[in-house]
């Protein structure tokens, strides 16, 4: 009898487990990236999302970056996780960074190609998240500098070269 009870306990428990994982989970995004690497050396990446699902709950997420690395989604709200990363401005290429996002089972099965040095892309992902990154702005091609340099020798030559010509 105490075993049959046990059993039912686990059922229920597993069965419980599987009801609250997040089924058909509907996606919006928005992003932001740094646009000015004037003043800064790093770019910033960040996704906002809020995740809903048809029946379920959205367990602990977890995102591959661009360099394949493995780290966890932040909370922010309820059902809005973020995620954020920085680059170095001179590496970072413009262009679309689809960032793939995956719940706790699909984290335990990274964990376990890891250990079989299988590829992370072999493991399917909950969804994607896109993020844009319209390039950032690195200055003008010529500083003022010497522009103001230029314009003034330029000035200097033309004014020697009309007195030469008045004096002589």
């Amino acid at each position: 009898m105490t075993q049959q009870i046990i059993l039912a306990t686990l059922l229920i428990g597993v069965l419980t487990g599987r009801s609250t994982a997040c089924i058909n989970p509907q996606v919006t995004s928005k992003s932001f990236t740094t646009q000015d690497a004037t003043i800064v050396a790093h770019i910033g990446f960040i996704s906002e999302f809020q995740v809903t699902c048809s029946s379920g709950a959205v367990s602990s997420l977890y995102a591959e970056l661009q360099d394949h690395s493995i780290v966890p989604v932040a909370v922010v709200g309820d059902n809005i996780f973020q995620v954020s990363w920085t680059e170095d401005s001179k590496t970072a290429k413009k262009g679309q960074y689809n960032i793939r996002i995956f719940d706790e089972e699909g984290y335990a099965a990274i964990r376990k190609a890891l250990r079989a040095s299988e590829p992370i892309s072999s493991v399917p992902e909950f969804f994607t998240v896109t993020i844009n990154h319209s390039g950032a702005y690195n200055g003008p091609w010529l500083r003022s500098e010497f522009v103001a340099v230029i314009i003034s020798l330029l000035v200097s030559y033309f004014a020697i070269s009309t007195k030469a010509k008045i004096v002589s």
